[in-house]
């Protein structure tokens, strides 16, 4: 269940980030040739969207997964031959072929006219063959309802084709003209506020996607009522043990003083070291009174109680998780962002900032979801079988890496979405472009570098795997 949770959660990831480059650029009517799981070498194609082309100044559809018999980038703008399908005032691709004209032979300009009895000229040439006679076309069966072409192909949108490639690190969005500002109709002949719109569209719909997850754990776990104190869990054998706590008990009062958040009623405990202590609590909408008597005794870790305290929640309202949702994002992509400010100054120690791959999102998605077990578990025996929702670390675990995978893109790296952003805001400030050959070379001696960097950190999960430690 963990591979199969994890495959779905990083595919689903990628999916997701070129998703958001895919419709941005189809709402900029910017084609998109290949939508490309992993990397190339290509493995599979599982799928080709209908397209169109023109021949000459003749429209015409091209049917979903049509395999052009040609590399349309060399035929653009060349002669072909193509029959195709009238349905309902459009014509349907049937077939398509180049026509490549034999050379013609020039004519001996030295060599004499031959010419016949009655003056008609034959050719150029002392001995002449005897001409034949022009034979007749053959005749052209044309079915029912087709049209017959022939002409230049002028413009084609071959249809996105979408592939699975044979390196599972990634994925990619190649878009018309990517890197060609002399393609018309391309990505990088677009306007640059255009093209920012397709560079910021991959992070945005990962940090979108973690609003929606985090909405969703807060849905789950509900709204804190933070003046109200709850005991979450009750240690077995402690003194509220022995006394007769419950998980889910809600604490009025301690010593006839009303306790309204968690760090009043701890103070209040601690007042009453190993003395009999009067609790007044709320179960299931009864009043109940406890005696217990926290013991001093007791290891820290513990507690001399023996209980969990918390804060009783509430369902949450649509604009509560929206909000909560945005909060949530916000913060974690702060953090991120604020990872080597903390290395500088020493909050964050090395190996709490280590970046991991494959194998190391997988050890910690193996502990969420063993954690969440657990949980699961002990509320259930705690409440006697009945469900209780519990914080869902795997969800929250979604939602991180989501934030991760769009905040890491947007910095300001060559070959990530943030580089190619930095390369167009030089246009949009100074109304200059940077030169698009250095572009290239800065992004490819990048991307070479990412991935070098990727497979380091992937040998290095199994060479010194990581401590996962969840709170």
């Amino acid at each position: 269940m963990t591979l199969i949770l994890f495959i779905l959660v990083l595919g689903g990831m990628i999916f997701l980030h070129e998703l958001g480059h895919f419709l941005a650029a189809r709402f900029f009517k910017i084609p998109v040739e290949e939508f490309g799981f992993g990397l190339p070498p290509r493995l599979w194609t599982f799928w080709r969207e209908k397209g169109s082309l023109s021949i000459d100044a003749q429209e015409v559809d091209i049917p979903t997964n049509f395999k052009l018999p040609f590399d349309w980038h060399e035929q653009l703008h060349k002669q072909v031959k193509a029959s195709a399908d009238r349905v309902n005032d459009r014509l349907v691709l049937r077939s398509i072929e180049a026509i490549n004209p034999d050379p013609v032979e020039e004519e001996d300009s030295s060599a004499p006219l031959v010419v016949d009895a009655n003056g008609k000229v034959l050719g150029r040439g002392l001995n002449p063959l005897p001409m034949a006679e022009t034979p007749k076309a053959a005749p052209v069966v044309v079915h029912k309802g087709e049209v017959k072409l022939e002409g230049v192909l002028s413009r084609i949108d071959a249809g996105t084709e979408f592939t699975l490639n044979w390196l599972p690190i990634g994925g990619f969005v190649r878009a018309r003209g990517e890197n060609d500002p002399n393609v018309p109709d391309g990505l990088s002949a677009a306007n640059p506020w255009q093209r920012l719109g397709v560079f910021f569209a991959g992070p945005a719909m990962n940090l979108l996607t973690a609003i929606v997850v985090y909405a969703f754990a807060l849905a789950q776990m509900g709204i804190p009522i933070t003046d109200k104190v709850l005991v979450d869990d009750v240690t077995p054998d402690s003194p509220a043990a022995l006394a007769g706590f419950q998980a889910k008990d809600l604490l009025v009062k301690i010593n006839g003083q009303a306790v309204t958040d968690i760090a009043q009623a701890r103070t209040l405990i601690r007042q009453n070291m190993d003395t009999n202590v009067e609790f007044d609590i709320e179960r299931d909408g009864r009043a109940v009174t406890i005696m217990a008597m926290p013991l001093s005794s007791r290891p820290v870790d513990k507690g001399a109680l023996g209980v969990l305290l918390g804060n009783p929640s509430r369902p949450a309202k649509l604009g509560e998780l929206l909000i909560g949702g945005v909060t949530m994002t916000g913060w974690q992509a702060y953090s991120i962002l604020n990872i080597p400010i903390g290395l500088i100054r020493g909050v964050i120690q090395p190996s709490e900032a280590r970046l991991v791959g494959l194998k190391g999102i997988y050890d910690t998605f193996d502990a969420a979801m063993a954690r969440d077990a657990e949980n699961r578990q002990a509320a259930a025996n705690a409440s006697g079988g009945a469900p209780i929702d519990t914080v869902s670390y795997t969800i929250l675990l979604v939602g991180m890496l989501s934030v991760s995978l769009g905040v890491m893109n947007l910095l300001p790296i060559p070959a990530l979405d943030g580089g190619r952003i930095l390369f167009t805001l030089p246009e949009i400030l100074f109304r200059r472009r940077i030169p698009t050959r250095f572009e290239l070379l800065v992004n490819g001696v990048a991307l070479m570098m990412l991935i070098g960097l990727m497979l380091f950190i992937n040998v290095m999960d199994f060479v010194n795997p990581q401590n996962v430690t969840l709170p």
